[in-house]
């Protein structure tokens, strides 16, 4: 749930304004995190797939998904892709060059950030958890009587 909460502020983050722009006598504006595809988008579409594919791991739990994606678990698997997230938006953070008087950070960066760094620690109490180790035969359901 921890991760699913970061992916929403992730999302809705990447919509709002990560910078704004303001010069005197010509007025102002905006960017959001999709004018950075590297650290923006990116970030935004593994917060999606990690949020789709927890919430559908545990919401549906009969759904058949394949026990690990590759050579990793499913807990590995989010704690890399969750630390990938908070280090590409910290990347844009620290790209600023400091406070400006013309452009300043705005909200969107700032809530796509804690976002990410909320889903590398769901993430990673889910790797210490060890929830996703266990092998998917371990149901009751399919358990073998001998």
């Amino acid at each position: 749930m921890v991760m699913l909460g970061g992916a929403v502020a992730v999302f809705l983050g990447t919509f709002l304004a990560w910078f704004k722009v303001d010069i005197e006598g010509f007025g102002g504006g905006s960017v959001n995190g999709f004018h950075y595809f590297f650290q923006g988008t990116i970030p935004w579409l593994l917060a999606v797939a990690v949020g789709r594919s927890s919430s559908s791991r545990r919401s549906w739990p009969n759904v058949k998904l394949p026990d690990s994606p590759g050579p990793v678990t499913w807990s590995q698997a989010y704690l890399i892709a969750c630390g990938v997230i908070a280090f590409l938006i910290l990347t844009r953070i620290i790209s600023v060059d400091g406070p400006s008087e013309i452009v300043t950070a705005a909200i969107g960066l700032y809530l796509a950030f804690l976002g990410g760094i909320v889903m590398a620690v769901g993430a990673f109490l889910k790797f210490q958890a060890k929830e996703d180790d266990a092998p998917a035969a371990q149901h009751s359901s399919d358990a073998v009587l001998t």
